[in-house]
């Protein structure tokens, strides 16, 4: 009997090693709810209705205080702060033994960012150190923390302990990796001998080279990544069922991930599914409202690193620039929708009270219900969809480095903007997916100022484009290789059509460009002969058989008018330019097109865009629409049903200004479609009107906020 219980054990063990991607929970689209607990949460805390509420809103997974900073279970541990409030009681065991019955996952929020100083003093050399020997303290916390490295004691061995009691005591679900950057320089002793070891220096200091600052930064990266390998083995022992995650801050701050060695091509790798934190605002004195599709932009991003891998927005339902007050609620409906209009799930995090239909404003407690019983009741199709795209558009990290974070940041939502507005069917291509067989699924190729570039990348676009390929690209594209080494040309200056003169002219006010060659480029703007030009415009001269569509004119200053006028119309620097290169056609421009079109949003740029689209791609697009700039169209295509797929639609026409406060209907859309419809179901209407279905088209009679329908073709 013995021996067939054990042989039913490792037929068990053999079989959870075996599960399918399907299988793993952590797969499917997330429906998270964070509770981040104050101390005197923890005192009257109520399973039962933290279940209810739950179930009540379709969660299924909870994300709770484990601890680290503070301990809300009895931590056995050298080091535990165990929260004074909860006594004896063993919070966490009720917490997971409550969700476990109810068939909801738990996964433990676990914060090694750092420890008060009555903590520090017990162990000091377990935490980092500074330049000067001394603590490195974080000043943003209350009280002060005092840090450790990735390479010390605490964020290792104190580490692994700690999860271990999580995991084989409690049976946790899965681990959050709460603040998983270190974001200083440390100059502890493992650090100064691991740096010494691998590159036989000492550690830089404040006044060190650049050059000297880019080889720590490297070595840093894998001293991090030795870290999340480290967290991720310690985790997956008790399971491949068990998950490992942390979240990765805004996409277009690459400065974040150079300094602190994680990135998102790292966590890509080692963490079970991927989260972007998509707050709408963040906690700042002048509050700005992040752009209304960018959690689509997310989640197309994070297919694009990993599509096997649940994407996934963190969001508050309050916790956004305030985190006691509800946040907007006509935007976080809208926020929830993008998202799942691309596949993508969601994380609801509260950072106060023990659930939201019990914090200090539960205003927002029940807001997240639409969208996560969405989820919930198409879960299996929705696991599987990816976008359906003719264009990619390049994400380059290095390039972000390069730059900075404001202008990569205002050129990536430039991009956007435009192909959201228009509706374009989009993805992205990370810099490390530059191949012949990845460039294979576009069409058209954007690069939006895609400064530093690698001689083999540069070879592959080019044997793209001349087999066919299409390019709109802008600026400083392939100036530098990848080591930010500067060439005597851009890279890509045939296929550009375009020599570099290497000089950068200033054209942030009263500057323009001249139509210089009328063609169907330039659709729409027959009755001018100036467009707008702002930022920044590399000069440049044209190749042989390129032909020049605007050119470069001097600043022309507006006072006094009566001598506001140029010597000359005429341009002798093209930058706006069209090129044929082999059996393919580029289009470049010499001024910061994208960013412009997010930071000044002039028309023009908008139209420079898309004719270049239209005329590159001749009018061919993946899907047809009269719908508005506001209402956002996706197509997604199912990878396990190749005949089916999903059309969504989200409506965010409203007032003037955000915070929206309200939705304004949209009556009477079409859409026509690249194939015959053969079948239709609708999973999802908020106003539940009727789509009439005809061949290849799509009409719906009203469209409130969202609108989601599964489609067949055979």
């Amino acid at each position: 009997m013995r021996i067939y219980l054990i042989l039913l054990l490792l037929i068990s063990i053999n079989a959870a090693a075996q599960k399918t991607g399907d299988d793993l929970w952590y797969n499917k689209p997330m429906r998270i709810l964070q509770t981040v607990m104050r101390e005197p949460d923890a005192e009257n805390y109520n399973v039962d209705s933290l279940v209810s509420y739950m179930k009540s809103v379709h969660a299924n997974t909870l994300v709770v205080n484990g601890g680290g900073v503070v301990d809300f279970f009895q931590n056995k541990l050298d080091m535990a702060n165990v929260n004074p409030f909860i006594g004896k009681r063993d919070l966490l065991a009720e917490i997971v033994q409550g969700c476990h019955k109810a068939g909801i996952k738990v996964i433990t929020r676990v914060d090694f960012r750092g420890v008060e100083k009555k903590r520090y003093d017990q162990h000091p050399d377990w935490f980092a150190k500074d330049e000067k020997g001394g603590p490195v303290i974080l000043n943003y916390t209350t009280p002060p923390m005092y840090a450790p490295c990735y390479n010390s004691y605490y964020r290792n061995e104190h580490a692994v302990k700690y999860i271990d009691q999580l995991m084989s005591v409690y049976h946790v679900d899965g681990i959050w990796h709460n603040a998983v950057n270190f974001h200083n320089t440390c100059y502890c002793n493992r650090c100064r001998e691991d740096y010494w070891k691998k590159t036989g220096k000492k550690i830089p200091v404040k006044n060190s080279s650049l050059k000297e600052w880019e080889e720590y930064f490297k070595w840093n990266e894998g001293v991090a990544e030795r870290q999340l390998a480290l967290m991720r083995s310690t985790i997956k022992k008790y399971g491949e069922d068990k998950t490992y995650a942390a979240e990765v801050f805004d996409m277009y701050r690459i400065e974040q991930q150079k300094q602190t060695g994680i990135s998102f091509y790292s966590v890509a790798e080692y963490f079970d599914f991927l989260v972007i934190v998509a707050f709408m605002a963040d906690n700042t004195a002048e509050i700005e409202y992040k752009d209304i599709y960018y959690p689509s932009a997310i989640v197309k991003f994070l297919k694009s690193l990993k599509p096997e891998k649940a994407p996934v927005i963190l969001f508050g339902g309050n916790g956004t620039d305030h985190r006691y007050i509800y946040a907007s609620p006509v935007d976080t409906r809208l926020w929830l929708w993008e998202a799942a209009a691309s596949g993508g799930g969601f994380w609801n995090c509260y950072f106060n009270g023990s659930f939201p239909a019990n914090a200090p404003d539960s205003r927002n407690a029940f807001i997240t219900k639409d969208a996560y019983k969405y989820l919930d009741d198409n879960t299996d199709f929705l696991q599987h969809l990816q976008p359906v795209t003719d264009i990619g558009v390049m994400y380059s990290k290095i390039s972000g480095e390069i730059s900075g974070d404001s202008d990569f940041e205002l050129s990536m939502r430039g991009v956007q903007k435009f192909l959201a507005e228009n509706h374009y069917q989009y993805g992205f291509v990370s810099d490390r997916q530059i191949t012949a067989e990845k460039l294979r699924q576009f069409k058209l190729l954007i690069l939006p100022d895609v400064v530093a570039m690698s001689d083999e990348q540069i070879k592959v676009i080019e044997d793209w484009v001349k087999s066919g390929g299409k390019i709109i690209s802008s600026f400083k594209t392939s100036q530098s290789d990848e080591k930010n080494n500067q060439r005597s040309d851009l890279g890509l200056s045939t296929v550009f059509g375009i020599h570099s003169l290497k000089q950068v002219i200033n054209t942030e006010t009263d500057c323009y460009q001249v139509i210089v060659t009328r063609n169907d480029l330039l659709q729409g703007m027959e009755k001018t002969r100036l467009l707008h030009n702002g930022g920044f415009t590399l000069l440049t001269e044209a190749r042989p058989g390129a032909v020049t569509v605007t050119g470069y004119l001097p600043k022309i200053n507006n006072q006094p008018p009566e001598y506001a006028f140029p010597p000359a119309w005429e341009s002798k620097n093209p930058i706006m330019v069209y090129n044929k290169f082999g059996n393919g056609e580029s289009v470049y421009f010499a001024n910061q097109i994208e960013k412009l079109n997010f930071s000044i949003g002039h028309p023009d740029y908008n139209a420079l865009l898309v004719n270049s689209v239209n005329y590159l791609l001749h009018d061919i697009q993946l899907l047809k629409t009269n719908a508005p700039a506001s209402v956002h169209v996706y197509l997604n295509r199912s990878d396990t049903e190749p005949d089916s797929y999903n059309l969504t639609l989200v409506n965010t026409t409203g007032g003037s200004q955000r915070p929206y406060r309200q939705i304004i209907p949209v009556n009477d859309i079409t859409i026509e479609l690249p194939f015959s419809i053969n079948s239709s179901e609708l999973l999802y209407s908020t106003d539940g009107k009727v789509t009439k279905v005809s061949e290849n088209t799509v009409k719906i009679d009203r469209l409130n906020e969202f609108y989601s329908i599964k489609i067949k073709t055979k």
